[in-house]
């Protein structure tokens, strides 16, 4: 699967493992997210899904957790500028 990662300013492109989370996939590609817990409690690692569908996915809300939103369609837009943090 393709992600495009958009992170102070820059488009980071990368390939996805099956079954990770996008934090995890953000990594191991050394793109350098912010993050703290892992665990999905303190909003840190949040991001604005802008394309494609996550394991976090809920209507109307654009906002995931990327420590625990598995991607769950073949391309995504992940944004953590338009996060708010």
């Amino acid at each position: 699967m393709k992600i495009k990662f958009v992170i102070h300013g820059k488009e980071i492109e990368v390939e996805g493992e099956s079954g990770r989370t996008l934090l995890d996939i953000a990594l191991i590609a050394k793109i350098n997210p912010p993050y703290s817990c892992l665990e999905g409690n303190c909003r840190t690692c949040e991001a604005v899904i802008e394309q494609g569908e996550t394991s976090e996915d809920h209507p109307g809300l654009q906002v995931v957790r990327t420590c625990q939103a598995v991607p769950k369609s073949e391309t995504l837009v992940v944004n953590y500028d338009k996060a708010t943090h």
